[in-house]
């Protein structure tokens, strides 16, 4: 049973990555089984549903790893704005490894699945589970709950719209001037 979880990990977790850089129309069967290295029986095996099925794992992957920090920063009390920063920390130092190569998935998947029946909706619930957590975050450091909200997503949208222009401009400076922008939004926290 080990065999057939790690095969079927290893494809979830190389579609997020060949998401993060090609987006969803370029996340093919074949480059997730190149990169996975699972044998090509191993999609209807473990993903009966096929692309999609795959493609919906990788994007709760991905969104639950970025989720799973934001909750961490909320329990911890982290403020909002050391949030922001770590974030595009985070995708800065992802962007310079990768020679700007790999973005978000989650973003990169917005662009072309907004539309997909199957996987627009997960993207949207992705992004709601961030804002939902930022915005949680917020609170707790003193914001009023609908500016939170509003708050959350505006940071979410200029940190995402940052790591598209960033790879096109092959440069950090626009998740900089973001971060930068979107940091004084926060509240302090409370004392």
């Amino acid at each position: 049973m080990g065999v057939k979880t790690d095969t079927r990990q290893r494809m979830i977790t190389a579609a997020a990555l060949v998401m993060r850089e090609r987006g969803i129309a370029g996340t093919t069967i074949a480059t997730v089984l190149h990169r996975s290295g699972a044998p090509r029986g191993s999609v209807s095996f473990h993903f009966p549903g096929g692309r999609n099925e795959l493609l919906t794992e990788a994007l709760h992957l991905a969104g639950d790893s970025v989720s799973t920090l934001l909750r961490a920063a909320v329990e911890a009390g982290t403020p909002p704005a050391d949030v922001i920063r770590g974030i595009g920390e985070y995708y800065k130092h992802q962007l310079a490894e990768t020679d700007f190569h790999a973005g978000c998935p989650v973003g990169a998947a917005a662009l072309d699945a907004y539309d997909d029946v199957d996987l627009g909706p997960v993207v949207a619930e992705v992004v709601d589970d961030w804002a939902s957590l930022l915005a949680q975050s917020m609170v707790k450091a003193g914001f009023d709950e609908s500016a939170a909200a509003d708050a959350a997503l505006v940071a979410i949208s200029a940190i995402e719209g940052a790591i598209m222009i960033s790879r096109v401009k092959r440069s950090t400076d626009p998740i900089d001037l973001a971060v930068d922008l979107v940091v004084p939004l926060m509240p302090e926290p409370k004392n």
